[in-house]
């Protein structure tokens, strides 16, 4: 059994944007510049969680033509479907990654990985980081406790707060130092002008994918960056629907 793998949410389906794994920057698709960025983020592995809806065929083929793992499972049920992935892939702790977000901070991530393991966590975040930086660990275990104590299920899209509300996991919020800090900046991939960003912001390091530390310290020199929009009361809203055992 491996140690830590990554298990990375994505979909073609996409109310905002339809297709975005595969809108380009740079010039490459976005799922591309993810695998590639996984390949060398010190994971022992990684795989693509799809759906098994029809237009999540062309994810599966993709992978198929490019060397990488992929399980397809439930469109709705996202806990059962990283729970049966894992259990076909098996490992001590997974990090859940979207598959909208190439800018995913991979150095942080492992040093938050040493952190949670020395204090016994069940899940750890990073905290601090640009939206669509940060990314998840939870021990398998607590998963699989999480998956067959969660009664809403086909809210799990939302796993960050039922990882937030599930009294039984033990929670760590690694807060990131102040080179990478800037959480007001947006860098999530949702909307065509997402697109846009991010290509102005490659187009800046002369195509190549930056560093966290330089995008926050090209950003914080710039005032017209992209801001993170919090609607609290619809999370709230969210979170009160979520029931656990």
């Amino acid at each position: 059994m491996k140690e830590i793998i990554g298990l990375v949410a994505v979909r073609m389906a996409s109310r905002r944007l339809p297709k975005k794994a595969f809108r380009t920057i740079a010039g490459k698709p976005i799922l591309r510049i993810l695998v590639d960025r996984l390949r060398t983020s010190g994971l022992d592995d990684f795989v693509v969680c799809t759906t098994t809806a029809d237009e999540d065929k062309e994810i599966e083929s993709w992978c198929s033509s490019n060397g990488v793992r992929c399980f397809r499972g439930d469109s709705d049920n996202v806990l059962r479907r990283f729970v049966r992935c894992v259990s076909t892939n098996p490992a001590a702790y997974i990090v859940r990654i979207t598959g909208d977000n190439p800018f995913t901070d991979f150095l942080s991530m492992r040093e938050m990985f040493v952190e949670m393991k020395q204090n016994k966590a069940d899940y750890a975040r990073q905290v601090g980081v640009p939206l669509g930086a940060a990314c998840e660990i939870v021990r398998t275990s607590a998963l699989e406790e999480l998956h067959r104590r969660a009664r809403t299920p086909e809210l799990s899209e939302f796993m960050t707060y039922f990882f937030e509300l599930a009294p039984f996991i033990r929670k760590q919020f690694f807060h990131v130092p102040e080179n990478i800090r800037m959480p007001q900046l947006r860098l999530t991939i949702d909307y065509e002008s997402d697109v846009q960003f991010a290509n102005a912001l490659v187009d800046h390091f002369h195509g190549r994918i930056p560093s966290l530390e330089e995008i926050v310290s090209h950003c914080v020199q710039r005032s017209d960056y992209p801001l993170v929009k919090e609607d609290a009361a619809a999370s709230d809203e969210i979170k009160k629907k979520i029931l656990i055992d």
